[in-house]
């Protein structure tokens, strides 16, 4: 078996004895999180999405595409903050301008 050092070092297999094992352990974490399943934001099924281009991300099932992180289609803040709460956090800031402006 030519390759069967990938199983203990995963993606990260293919640099063989190259780069450092800290560089290759990073690399590994990226990937999995990166190449992993994620939820669709519009569809919600758990899938792996396709990232067409940096930050660009699209669902194969429906066919979704939408922006998220650069390694993840989620990130952290994007958790925190959905489309709908930014809309009206938006929304309440466009009446408070209104308002002040009298």
């Amino acid at each position: 078996m030519p390759f069967s050092h990938t199983k203990d070092v995963g993606p990260a297999g293919r640099f063989r004895a190259r780069y450092g094992v800290g560089i290759r352990r990073r690399v590994v974490q990226v990937e999995v999180k990166q190449k992993g399943r994620h939820r669709c934001p519009r569809c919600k099924s758990i899938t792996k999405m396709k990232r067409i281009a940096l930050g660009i991300w699209q669902c194969p099932k429906c066919g979704f595409t939408f922006a998220g992180g650069a390694w993840v289609p989620q990130t952290i803040m994007g958790k925190t903050i959905t489309p709908e709460e930014l809309k009206s956090v938006e929304n309440l800031k466009a009446q408070w301008k209104v308002k002040n402006k009298k």
